[in-house]
């Protein structure tokens, strides 16, 4: 589902990411480990195809991030850390707004935002407007909007930064459903063990290296 092949980014002689060489199947719910600035969002970017790499290679379901951008962006689905939300709109119309945009349209388009908001717990949210969610529900519904065109990839960056307790158990769970759902997912995170009992699999990043790269059964 992803691989990729001595991926490297270079802004004029500093390496943001070095040599990454990362292999991820079908299922897989891979969390990618380190601190602030040493390249997990550029990673997931460059796979996501919102950045182009200085060199290297890397395939998403088959599709070279060089060669095939346009077929890779139909089958992903990127939630960045931080993303604006339209004040005045209502949940299910942001949705919609978004669907549209996926070109998904008529009927269709409204059953598959319900569906998505029932799939995230925030149906009950519907018809709230978007600036009076909480922190978790406001990630929970940049989640809904990357689920809309149903991806077989997602890359999400930092998911469960500023949660409080109860938010945060409810997208640790959330995590979990969609691993379950077949979805190849990779996680960002500055603390280990945010991930260590939701991913199959790990990475630690640091200084742009990939310096693990391993089962957590294994590694932990």
């Amino acid at each position: 589902m992803i691989n990729t092949n001595q991926l490297t980014k270079k802004y004029g002689d500093m390496y943001a990411i070095r040599n990454i060489n990362l292999e991820l199947n079908q299922g897989d719910l891979f969390g990618l480990l380190g601190p602030s600035g040493a390249g997990k969002t550029t990673t997931m970017r460059i796979i996501a195809t919102l950045l182009n790499p200085t060199s290297g290679e890397a395939h998403v379901c088959g599709h070279s991030i060089l060669t095939k951008p346009k077929e890779i962006r139909q089958l992903v689905g990127f939630m960045p850390d931080f993303f604006g939300v339209y004040d005045d709109m209502k949940v299910i119309e942001y949705l919609e707004f978004f669907a549209a945009a996926y070109r998904i349209r008529g009927p269709e388009r409204r059953r598959r935002c319900n569906e998505m908001l029932e799939v995230v717990d925030l149906d009950c949210q519907r018809d709230a407007y978007t600036n009076t969610l909480s922190r978790g529900q406001t990630q929970r519904l940049g989640l809904t909007r990357v689920l809309l065109h149903d991806p077989q990839v997602l890359l999400l960056d930092e998911p469960l930064s500023d949660l409080d307790p109860r938010e945060h158990i409810e997208m640790r769970n959330l995590l979990r459903r969609l691993g379950s759902m077949g979805k190849t997912i990779i996680v960002s995170s500055h603390i280990l063990p945010e991930l260590a009992d939701i991913c199959n699999k790990v990475g630690v990043i640091s200084e742009g290296e990939l310096v693990v790269n391993a089962d957590v059964s294994e590694w932990m």
